[in-house]
């Protein structure tokens, strides 16, 4: 399977499991979501040919389904003490 980048988040996806593209400037771009892809509509040149941090979303990917990472904001592994 080939893997894509979204340019918005930069988050690596495989291209079966794109979930909006569209054409810019003569190319193809891949976006993990309509949010993402919303994002680059709104400012191309923010995103466009720009590379985005090497790091890990918050988020894994299963099976389509978004979660949130153990440990990171919104997935209950740390509880607050008051």
């Amino acid at each position: 399977m080939e893997q894509v980048r979204d340019p918005v988040c930069g988050m690596t996806i495989d291209r079966d499991a794109v979930k909006a593209q569209m054409t810019h400037e003569g190319r193809e771009v891949y976006f993990c979501s309509h949010e993402c892809r919303r994002a680059f509509q709104a400012d191309p040149n923010r995103y466009a040919g720009a590379q985005p941090e090497r790091h890990e979303p918050p988020y894994t990917v299963s099976h389509h389904v978004a979660a949130p990472k153990f440990g990171s904001a919104g997935s209950g592994s740390e509880s607050s003490t008051t």
